[in-house]
């Protein structure tokens, strides 16, 4: 049973997810390594949680003091788990859900201003999903001046490939805890 890790829900469970649904939660280790990296910034953020899954790390968010989260996943079933969730929690306000593939969703135009902390958990086996979502991430309608851009992805039996980031983008840290690589990017301005 995955529980909260810190913060006002600190200790609350998350419910089990559905199950048919192909989700991979993030553990509460490699969740307590990205928020203690974060620190912070999370507090007043606006969050952007792509491929949403269990909603660990938007939840994680709203309770360190995250202003809102939009959660995005393309299984319905995932998105009335994370409603039945977020009305566990009592956090419906500050949670916005949305059922879409996470690349249909950043192409459309951004509603409701950028995001200043966005997590990219795609499934493992979708390699080449990363670089497409990242590019379509760094339009710069999507993230605040100095965004932190989380990505969790699996680790390879050497350690981890540095990702091919696209203009807008710079990688910041890059951390394995086991099977996952976590790397912390940060938005760039174009340089003149």
């Amino acid at each position: 049973m995955q529980r909260i890790v810190a913060g006002r829900l600190r200790g609350r469970k998350l419910l089990p997810l559905p199950g048919a649904a192909p989700v991979r939660p993030t553990g509460a280790k490699v969740r307590e390594a990205i928020f203690s990296r974060l620190f912070d910034q999370v507090r007043g953020a606006r969050v952007l949680d792509l491929f949403a899954g269990s909603g660990a790390l938007a939840f994680e968010a709203i309770s360190r003091g995250a202003a809102a989260a939009t959660l995005v996943d393309r299984d319905p079933a995932v998105i009335r788990h994370l409603r039945a969730q977020a009305g566990v929690f009592g956090v419906e306000a500050e949670v916005t859900l949305v059922n879409a593939d996470a690349l249909a969703f950043l192409g459309k135009a951004a509603a409701g201003g950028r995001f200043d902390l966005v997590f990219v958990d795609p499934p493992y086996a979708e390699v080449e999903l990363l670089a497409r979502v990242l590019t379509a991430l760094a339009d710069e309608r999507w993230l605040a001046a100095e965004a932190v851009v989380v990505v969790e992805r699996a680790r390879g039996r050497q350690g981890s490939a540095a990702l091919s980031l696209p203009i807008g983008l710079r990688a910041e840290q890059s951390r394995d805890y086991g099977q996952t690589s976590v790397d912390f990017l940060r938005a760039a301005p174009p340089s003149r």
